[in-house]
């Protein structure tokens, strides 16, 4: 099995659908405050973001076992070993995948759609490359030195703001005043991130192309159909008056064919809203289900 293919068959049993966020860092904490950091980023994000979101480790001592550990309950936190290898964390679900450490870490680096770092050395650096090279994005805490500073050839755009990322979250990954606020600056990234991997809906592609939002379209169909019905109906009363009822009954035919359409729009109206609430649910993090229940 190759890493493409590895990372292929771990994306079909995590969930093609689902966002997957990995977690990088050294194996052993070098800053003072790194530590605390990892768990309160670990507990932010486990109540801050939802189900759709999962957490892939690499079974290492350090950034990434803290993680796992401080990550709620644990339900969400997957750790890839190589095969053979067993986790010794004590929490999350475990996936092998690879011959050894190198065939590992190279499916890790095809694996997730955002690659957080902490601190972290040259493995860390490789790995970043290979996820950015494919297009995943990186969210690194700058502010705990290491390659996630630029060090030991970190690629410098990974410490580069992306496009759907807020100045105000992204600065504080520099930040080294308070450490809960660089935590909270993460979560928030990664729920920036989830929201710009939307697929847009049909309303959001036409407002894109002819510039009208819903309810402006919604309105213009309903004055067009209600002029075609009013024209259909003073057609019919004229023909029939003039007794041509073939005629008539042509008109009335596609007054029918208008009624269909008129019941077709109500129905792709209905739908949309129904898939559209649906799709905001998985967004809701856990935290907030369990108040409502």
């Amino acid at each position: 099995e190759t890493p493409p293919e590895a990372a292929a068959r771990l994306r079909k049993e995590l969930g093609d659908k689902d966002l997957i966020v990995c977690i990088l860092g050294s194996t052993k904490f070098q800053g003072a405050e790194s530590e605390e950091l990892v768990k309160a980023m670990a507990a932010e994000l486990s109540s801050a973001v939802g189900s759709r979101v999962k957490f892939v480790t690499g079974g290492m001592p350090g950034v990434q076992e803290v993680f796992a550990k401080h990550c709620g309950e644990g339900d969400r936190v997957w750790n890839l070993l190589p095969v053979g290898e067993e986790s010794s964390f004590g929490v999350g679900t475990q996936l092998n995948a690879g011959a050894n450490l190198e065939a590992r870490r190279a499916i890790f680096g095809l694996l997730g759609d955002l690659y957080i770092t902490v601190e972290g050395g040259p493995g860390v650096s490789e790995e970043v490359k290979a996820a950015q090279a494919r297009g995943a994005a990186v969210v690194p805490l700058v502010r705990t030195g290491g390659a996630s500073s630029g060090m030991f050839d970190f690629p410098a755009a990974a410490l580069e703001k992306p496009k759907w990322a807020s100045e105000t979250q992204w600065s504080l990954l520099f930040d080294k005043e308070d450490v809960v606020d660089s935590a909270t600056a993460v979560a928030c990234l990664v729920k920036e991130f989830a929201n710009a991997q939307k697929t847009p809906n049909i309303w959001e592609l036409l407002d894109e192309l002819i510039g009208l939002d819903r309810s402006s379209l919604t309105k213009l169909l309903g004055v067009v159909l209600t002029i075609l019905v009013v024209v259909s109906l003073i057609l019919i009363y004229r023909e029939v008056s003039r007794e041509r009822y073939d005629l008539a009954l042509l008109h009335g035919g596609f007054l029918v064919l208008l009624f269909g359409l008129v019941a077709s729009v109500a129905f792709v109206l209905t739908e949309t809203s129904r898939l559209e609430e649906e799709n905001k649910r998985p967004i809701e993090s856990p935290a907030s289900d369990k108040k409502k229940d």
